[in-house]
């Protein structure tokens, strides 16, 4: 399975990286993760709010180069506990060898975005800082992939 994160930030700080290098090492050769940022678009001149939302996703849909599954992370999307993230990725496993994951800036994703995603999934109510949710995504795979492998890693 290819799992790629896509996301917008402004820069990932060396904690991220070294937290994601961490529980990118504890897949075996069956997953391979990547995580795709892009910079956000500044508000200059007379860009308004709907273009950068916009522009940002215009850069985030480049990031998607093969067929697969779009996950938008999304705060109007589904919340799901472990069980039913489970049940989606086995879904999601059946359908197609790459997920894609999409990350907006701080003010959301594109229409465009959410539009193009297979389904739309809210890890909580709270905000969180953009080097989180990356983090976040990845650690609440790898704890389904562990419960495939009945891993100890889950309970």
């Amino acid at each position: 399975m290819n799992i790629k994160i896509i996301s917008i930030e402004k820069r990932r700080p060396s904690w991220a990286i070294e937290a994601f290098k961490e529980y990118e090492k504890r897949f075996n050769n069956s997953v391979f993760v990547e995580w795709q940022g892009y910079k956000p678009i500044r508000k200059a001149g007379n860009l308004n709010k709907k273009e950068v939302l916009r522009k940002e996703g215009v850069k985030i849909l480049s990031g998607i180069k093969k067929r697969g599954i779009i996950i938008s992370l999304d705060r109007k999307g589904e919340v799901w506990d472990t069980e039913k993230l489970k049940k989606e990725m086995d879904k999601w496993q059946m359908k197609s060898k790459n997920l894609f994951f999409l990350i907006g800036g701080p003010n959301g994703l594109s229409k465009e975005c959410i539009e193009k995603s297979d389904v739309s999934w809210s890890l909580s109510a709270l905000t969180f800082p953009h080097s989180f949710v990356p983090l976040l995504v990845l650690e609440q795979i790898y704890r389904v992939w562990s419960i495939n492998q009945k891993h100890p890693y889950h309970k």
